[in-house]
């Protein structure tokens, strides 16, 4: 259901918003803070010794985009900004509208305008 809705938009006219926290690495690239379950009970029985975070590890273009979602950039922004920062990035509007897709399928963001119209204040 949640793809069927971002079909129905341009996903390079979308602004995302970061649901997950993250860190910076030794290399200077991003790990999003996956929790390990979904629901806090399970999260209290676990080992004081295990992490109640998965850490998702982005790449240097994963890392740069992750930084630029903010809830105020679109996209298109994102992907002009990357495209100031690398140079000439081949297919870098295709690339970010796919990168985006993969981090809100798997809930690492939201798409503000999708948010508004299906989940109203």
């Amino acid at each position: 259901m949640r793809n069927k809705k971002i079909a129905e938009f341009n996903i390079l006219n979308l602004t995302p918003k970061r649901l997950l926290e993250y860190e910076i690495n030794n290399e200077g690239l991003i790990n999003v803070l996956v929790p390990r379950f979904k629901i806090n009970f399970l999260q209290k029985l676990m080992p004081q010794k295990i992490s109640p975070y998965i850490k998702a590890n982005l790449d240097e273009l994963g890392s740069a985009t992750w930084e630029l979602i903010d809830g105020t950039r679109t996209a298109t922004d994102i992907a002009n900004l990357l495209k100031k920062k690398f140079g000439d990035v081949e297919q870098i509007y295709e690339r970010v509208g796919l990168f985006l897709q993969q981090l809100n399928k798997n809930n690492f963001i939201t798409f503000i305008e999708i948010s508004e119209q299906y989940y109203p204040l």
